[in-house]
């Protein structure tokens, strides 16, 4: 039978109210006083019911994680990743997911899922510009943090990495090793990460002195077909491009299937440059050169923030830059 507040009380010679408190680090309880507890508890292996203290506290011990709709869900490699990042620390924090897939950009669908369901907490993924649902959170006192920078001004919790940075880094080294005309895939233009990635593309370029030209410019969805569907267009068009930088992986895979079903050779005829550095960018041939995110990273400080506010409150304008590395493979 498992053991209770009750019966550590009883081998402690204390109340149940003073174990409850030495248990949740009450201040008013001393050191020694909870070190003693503490001990007994450990020995009896006790098990917090975690349903009867979320209660206790008015809560549900549950985190949402807005995860995007197809064609871009659970399923890619990033949030795979990511997931894994945010699962080991909220279960070591006592929280538990819940992961509502939602329409991007689709603001009924989002605040129906609150009139509906209840959770003390919500990671979002990719900012948008001028992203609504930080208004709606912010009036209905949701706790919150982001995944990627809003670009917002006010007290706002995020976790990212520079992708201005990360992106112009990766095109200034497919211009060291001499490449010119560099075509890019950029991301939808109406997440914040899409539009910093393009703007580190165009950076590099106006450092080397390298006119920018909008023919070698794409738009597509992040998605594998997208980046396929981007390149032959800008083949059968017969735009000339040595090098091509794809704003995430699943986009420079889809790229290279165009670039090899036309007859061309990687990289002795164009070299790709991905973004993310999911695990399938080095199992494709020849393997992707990439920007390295630290993605589970990105999930595991998303974590943190969400349940040190939840938990007190703390952390509600904090914002954290990770570092990212290039990978280079075969492919450049």
């Amino acid at each position: 039978m498992p053991q209770t507040m009750k019966d550590i009380a009883r081998k402690a010679g204390v109340s149940k109210s003073t174990v409850s408190r030495a248990l949740n680090n009450d201040p008013r309880i001393n050191a020694k006083t909870r070190g003693r507890i503490l001990k007994i508890a450990r020995e009896m292996d006790y098990r917090p019911h975690k349903m009867a203290r979320a209660l206790a506290k008015k809560r549900t011990n549950i985190i949402g994680i807005m995860i995007p709709k197809t064609p871009r869900s659970v399923s890619d490699p990033f949030f795979l990743e990511f997931l894994g990042g945010i699962g080991a620390e909220t279960s070591r924090k006592g929280f538990s997911l819940m992961l509502p897939i939602f329409e991007r950009g689709d603001e009924r669908e989002f605040k129906e899922f609150f009139s509906q369901n209840n959770v003390d907490g919500l990671i979002l993924t990719e900012p948008e510009i001028r992203d609504k649902r930080i208004s709606y959170l912010k009036s209905e006192n949701i706790p919150f943090v982001f995944s990627g920078n809003p670009l917002v001004e006010g007290d706002l919790a995020w976790v990212d990495a520079d992708n201005e940075k990360a992106a112009f880094k990766a095109v200034s080294h497919l211009i060291e090793k001499g490449h010119r005309e560099i075509a890019t895939i950029a991301g939808n233009d109406n997440l914040v990460a899409g539009v910093l990635r393009l703007e580190g593309y165009k950076k590099a370029l106006k450092t080397a002195g390298i006119e920018i030209s909008d023919d070698l410019i794409v738009f597509a969805d992040f998605q594998e077909q997208g980046g396929y569907n981007a390149v032959k267009s800008l083949l059968e068009k017969g735009q000339k491009f040595t090098a091509l930088f794809a704003a995430n992986d699943f986009m420079a895979l889809g790229a290279m299937k165009a670039i090899k079903e036309r007859g061309l050779s990687i990289p002795k005829d164009i070299a790709v440059m991905g973004f993310d550095g999911t695990f399938l960018s080095g199992h494709v041939e020849p393997p992707l050169s990439t920007v390295q995110l630290p993605i589970k990273d990105l999930g595991k400080n998303c974590a943190e923030i969400i349940t040190s506010i939840i938990n007190n409150g703390e952390g509600k304008n904090k914002g954290i830059l990770l570092e990212t590395k290039l990978l280079l493979r075969e492919s450049t």
